[in-house]
Formats: C-alpha cells, sequence, structure tokens
C-alpha cells in the first residue's frame, strides 16, 4: 500500500511516498515539489549580483549561502591569476556569524521541530518550549546583526573581506549577547555549564541531569530511537573552517577526500515530479550535517554514543546538541581574536577582468554547501548550487537507499517521520 505524506513546518514543505507492509515501512520516496529556480536567476546576472540573491535561496542559513558564494568568486579570482588575501579580521568575522547562524538553527531545530515532534510521537502534551528556542536564536541573530548588519539575508561579505568595520563597542555587544545566550542554554537546556557538558564521557551522564536535554534523551531511549533511524554509517565533511577539516569517514575510520568526486542526479520520484536532485560522494550516499562533524571531533560522548547506538536517530539528534554546545564554546574563541584595528578588505581588480570558474564550499547548519559559478567578462554563465539536503535526503531505488530513505526502512510510518525529521529537511534549498 502507497501512502504520501506531506512533511510541514520545515523549510519548505516535502512529500514523503511510503510503502507499506505489514505495518512497516518496506521503502520510501521523496519528492521536492516546489521549483525555484536560483541558478536560472543567476544567469547572466553581473556576477557581484550573487552575494545579493544566493542569501535568498534560504530564509534559516542566508549567511551560509553568502560566505558559499564569496569564497567561489574569490576562487574565480585566483583562478584568473589574481591574488586574494584576507585579513585576519574579516576571516575570524566571516566565521563567527557563520558559527552564530549554525547556533540559531539548531535552537530553532530543537525547541520548534525535534521536541514537539517526539512528544507527538510519545503521546505527551509536552512542555510548551518553542518559546525558548525562539529566544535563543534571537540573541545568535542580535550578534550576527552587528557585524552583518541585518539576519537573514546580509550581503556584508564581498571578494577580498568584509564591508563592516566593527569597534570595540560593537565586538563587546556580541560578547554581551554570547554570554547571555550561554547562559539562557545552560540554565534553560543543559542544565549544566558547557564544560561540564562537553566532558561528558558516557550517555549515562544525561542521567544526573535535571534539564530540556535530559528529558529529551529520556524520550528518545523511550521511543527507542538508540535502535531506529540508522543510515549507512558514512559520514562526509567538506568545508574547510576553524571548526572543521575535510574528510569522510565510513564508521570511525577517517578517509581523505576531494571535491571533484561530488556527483548529482535527478531524484528518484515516481508518483509525482520532483525538482531536487541528489548529490553522491564517488557514487556513494554519505550522511552531512551535525552528527558528520562530531563524528571527527574526537568529543568522547561521541565515540561512546557512537559504539552503543552507531548512526541511530538517538546520536543523530544528541551530536547536534553536542554541537551546540560546542560552537556556543567556539565563538567566544573568535571573537576574542578579533582586532579592530585591521582592516576589513583588500581592494581587487574590478571583477569585469575575471574569466574563470571558482567553487566556494562551506560547512551550512545541516553540512557541506557547494556553489560553483563561471564568470567572463564579469557576467555570470552558469551558476550551481549543491546543498546539505541533497546529501541527506535524496531519493533513490530500492537498491540504492539514500541515507534517509535507508533510515527510514523497517519502521512505523510514524517513526519514519520523526526519523527523516531528524535530518533537518530543508526544502528551498534543494528546488533552488
Amino acid at each position: 500500500m502507497i501512502t504520501k505524506q506531506l512533511v510541514e513546518q520545515i523549510e519548505g514543505e516535502a512529500s514523503v511516498y511510503f510503502d507499506i507492509k505489514n505495518e512497516k515501512v518496506d521503502f520510501a520516496t521523496v519528492t521536492f515539489p516546489h521549483f525555484r529556480g536560483m541558478e536560472s536567476i543567476l544567469e547572466t546576472k553581473p556576477a557581484l549580483d550573487a552575494l545579493v540573491i544566493t542569501p535568498r535561496v534560504c530564509g534559516i542559513c542566508g549567511h551560509a549561502h553568502l560566505m558559499a558564494t564569496v569564497r567561489a568568486l574569490e576562487d574565480a579570482y585566483k583562478n584568473s591569476g589574481y591574488e586574494v588575501q584576507l585579513t585576519q579580521k574579516a576571516k575570524l568575522i566571516r566565521e563567527f556569524t557563520l558559527v552564530m547562524e549554525m547556533i540559531q538553527n539548531h535552537l530553532k531545530w530543537l525547541y520548534l521541530v525535534i521536541i514537539p515532534e517526539l512528544n507527538k510521537l510519545l503521546h505527551y502534551d509536552g512542555q510548551k518550549s518553542t518559546l525558548k528556542g525562539a529566544y535563543g536564536a534571537s540573541l545568535a541573530s542580535k550578534a550576527i546583526a552587528l557585524f552583518g548588519g541585518q539576519w537573514p539575508h546580509s550581503s556584508y561579505m564581498i571578494p577580498g573581506g568584509i564591508t563592516s568595520d566593527p569597534t570595540h563597542i560593537e565586538v563587546m555587544q556580541a560578547h554581551h549577547h554570547l554570554q547571555e545566550l550561554k547562559s539562557f542554554f545552560e540554565k534553560e537546556s543543559l542544565g549544566t555549564t558547557l564544560e561540564t557538558f562537553l566532558s561528558f564521557e558516557s550517555c549515562k551522564d544525561f542521567h544526573a541531569l535535571d534539564s530540556d536535554i535530559a528529558t529529551l534523551e529520556k524520550h528518545l531511549i523511550e521511543a527507542d530511537m538508540h535502535q531506529k533511524g540508522f543510515a549507512h554509517d558514512r559520514f562526509l565533511i567538506l568545508g574547510e573552517h576553524t571548526f572543521s577539516e575535510r574528510t569522510k569517514l565510513k564508521h570511525t575510520r577517517s578517509f581523505g577526500v576531494d571535491i571533484k568526486f561530488v556527483t548529482t542526479k535527478p531524484s528518484f520520484s515516481p508518483y509525482e515530479k520532483s525538482f531536487a536532485y541528489n548529490a553522491l560522494y564517488k557514487n556513494d550516499y554519505y550522511e552531512t550535517g551535525p552528527l558528520a562533524r562530531m563524528m571527527s571531533s574526537g568529543l568522547p560522548i561521541i565515540k561512546n554514543m557512537h559504539r552503543r547506538f552507531k548512526d541511530s536517530a538517538y546520536s543523530r539528534v544528541l551530536a547536534r546538541v553536542f554541537e551546540l554546545s560546542f560552537m556556543l564554546q567556539h565563538a567566544t574563541k573568535l571573537l576574542d581574536k578579533i582586532d579592530v584595528a585591521e582592516d576589513s578588505v583588500v581592494s581587487l581588480v574590478d571583477i569585469k577582468k575575471v574569466w574563470a570558474t571558482g567553487i566556494g564550499v562551506v560547512e551550512a547548519p545541516r553540512g557541506p554547501l557547494i556553489h560553483k559559478v563561471t564568470i567572463e567578462d564579469g557576467i555570470i554563465k552558469n551558476y550551481t548550487i549543491i546543498t546539505p539536503t541533497q546529501f541527506n535526503i535524496g531519493s533513490d531505488t530500492k537498491e540504492k537507499p539514500t541515507s534517509v530513505q535507508h533510515a527510514m526502512q523497517r519502521l512505523t510510518k510514524e517513526d519514519a517521520l520523526f526519523v527523516f525529521r531528524t535530518f533537518d529537511v530543508c526544502s528551498v534549498c534543494t528546488t533552488h
């Protein structure tokens, strides 16, 4: 029996078609039915227009798209023979705003999606916690706006640096917003300090807490999510940052990667037209995002979690909580290193002199985001975007299931839908 489920409360919406046998999911296909056409819009536009257009691909990760764009443009400069040297100040501020965007995304996903959906799955009324996510995310957005001018849809990153020139006061204000967010998260979410939480070595350490996260962990076990939602146990990180390095992992073994091995193919959608493409690495499907990045982090708790529960839905959810905690610590270190006396931007030659292709890769909240641009005489001839959802939530045949398809197999429809959400779906990024 084939049943269709429209999944909302994500960025956009998706259709999941379940083939149900003996009350379990035998196979599922995923359709993204809404076309947005961002790549087509970009063609024939002046190259710098991309700095304004691509942040509007998504209302959650606009900074990630902006950074991927500016990295692609800078790569095109280099491939045309022009040197691009960023100041440390520009690098740090770009990185800080990206990290804060990841934090606000994780908070919204945790409190506006995962906790309510898990309560629904277990038939609990649950704590009305959505305002916590909104409040925490607002503090992160205030810190971003001090450097980016606004959030979402900022265009403050440009080839050669950034347009903002913050003062000591604005850096202090960012510290204030970050400290307020850390205190709020420790009190309302963790029930302990960031340092203590990140020092956990066993999943049993959750039992001593009295907090939202402790309740979440308890409910994940109650729903058997430590025994459900397994993908391929393969992970991919492609963006190079102060918090990540390019690598792929098969189980716990790490290997080198090269962006040239990323390919795409049309998604398999037999029941409805889909505008999404699947993204693969060396013709295999890999999971990307927080679980992948945390698997490469070396945190003892993540090692313990994977040893006990592999790449289950439990591990996927809690890895994002640990990444949120890690990013809050990391953001403070980035702020501490900013020297406001440095230049914000280094002048480059007119982009009309650039005749080349450039690739920009960024770790967005959900995983690798890839922008590829071809420029001739300052005009965009071709623009390609590959998003994290294309890696995680592709749709292929039963013989070659993607990460999310594999994770939903042999579950009840209700469990499968929750597992689907653990990958943090984004439709608008995918159907560009």
